[in-house]
């Protein structure tokens, strides 16, 4: 190799590391700044998405809900067994609410001091769903079975809505801390 090519190659290398290492220090920061912003629009709340605010109220009580709307941070969708069918096929419907440690130890202090009884779950004031108290809960995992009468598809369009409006509940709190 002549000593004019290798000097330009030299160069264009030298010209390459200053040019990647310069915008190392440009791209490296935008990229963080735009993960950090997109993050945040991601968790914030949009009020126009609550459009569930559920309600647990202890059976044959004042009409005073026991848990609501911000002692839930998630909500889960499952089957039962029907135990009022002789069909092995037939289940009903249950949502699982998980609630935030705060609320957890009063639902285990509530449920050990109710056994017996019954919880309803209510939104918009019309009861959706029991649970029958049969002894302490303490994993903060709490339980309704669904009405017989509700359909797999309405069961569906429920459970979409509680997560989404539990979502921005919750980050309705956070945005407030």
């Amino acid at each position: 190799m002549n000593p004019e090519t290798l000097n330009t190659k030299k160069q264009n290398k030298e010209s390459y590391s200053i040019f990647f290492s310069t915008n190392c220090f440009v791209l490296v920061p935008l990229v963080l700044i735009a993960l950090a912003f997109s993050s945040c629009r991601s968790n914030k709340s949009d009020p126009t998405k609550i459009t569930i605010r559920p309600r647990i109220y202890m059976e044959n009580s004042a009409p005073i809900p026991i848990f609501d709307e911000y002692d839930l941070t998630s909500v889960q969708i499952g089957t039962v067994d029907n135990i009022f069918s002789d069909d092995p096929q037939d289940r009903i419907f249950a949502l699982w609410f998980a609630f935030d440690r705060r609320s957890a130890m009063a639902l285990q202090r509530e449920t050990i001091r109710n056994i017996g009884k019954r919880m309803q779950l209510s939104i918009g004031g019309q009861l959706i769903g029991v649970h029958p108290i049969e002894r302490g809960i303490s994993n903060g995992i709490l339980p309704f079975i669904l009405s017989e009468s509700i359909t797999e598809e309405s069961a569906s369009v429920l459970y979409r809505e509680l997560q989404q409006s539990l979502f921005h509940i919750r980050a309705e709190l956070q945005e407030q801390k």
